[in-house]
């Protein structure tokens, strides 16, 4: 019992049988876009399933069924599951209740990335519209340009460093605007 249709997450077209029988990663022909395909064992794997009467003394059985026999312990939580339960993904093994929750999926930097070049633009800019804002923002937006000139941009690239020049400038300037208003007011 195989599924015999795949769908593209990018184009949503359905990948010929052909591209992903047997890989885990998968190009699209359509699209030419790369996923990664999670086969669970259960829907290749025979129907039966070692049971408990097979099960010697000493051994383990799956967490989720009682009656089978464990085949590996899950990386994310450490339960022992069998054949139908143990999902390979990346090299390591998951019961279906890590798969589900994938906390490590959330820690990974290409599901959020802050943009430094952005903060930065609108520190400069924005307080510009009340502009004695700018005596506690500009700093700010020279010390967010110093700060993200080595920090990785958006995923989509484009114009990071430009735009942490441009505001670089625009703090700078804004600075030497206030240390000569105050300069100018000191030496009176």
């Amino acid at each position: 019992m195989t599924p015999h249709k795949l769908a593209c997450p990018k184009c949503r077209r359905t990948v010929p049988e052909v591209y992903w029988q047997g890989v885990d990663i998968v190009r699209c022909p359509a699209c030419e876009g790369e996923f990664e395909q999670l086969r669970f064992p259960a829907l290749a794997a025979a129907r039966r399933v070692e049971r408990a009467g097979a099960i010697a003394a000493g051994e383990a059985n799956c967490y989720f069924h009682a009656e089978n026999r464990a085949e590996a312990a899950c990386d994310g939580c450490g339960r022992y599951v069998c054949a139908v339960c143990r999902v390979p993904m990346s090299g390591k093994n998951y019961c279906p209740s890590c798969l589900e929750t994938r906390a490590d999926r959330r820690n990974l930097p290409e599901n959020h990335r802050v943009l430094y070049d952005r903060i930065a633009l609108v520190l400069a800019f924005l307080p510009l519209i009340a502009w004695p804002f700018t005596l506690i923002t500009a700093p700010a937006a020279l010390g967010v340009c110093i700060y993200a000139w080595k920090k990785p941009g958006s995923l989509v690239p484009g114009w990071r460093r430009t735009r942490i020049v441009i505001a670089g400038i625009v703090a700078t300037i804004q600075v030497g605007v206030w240390l000569f208003v105050f300069g100018s007011m000191l030496f009176r």
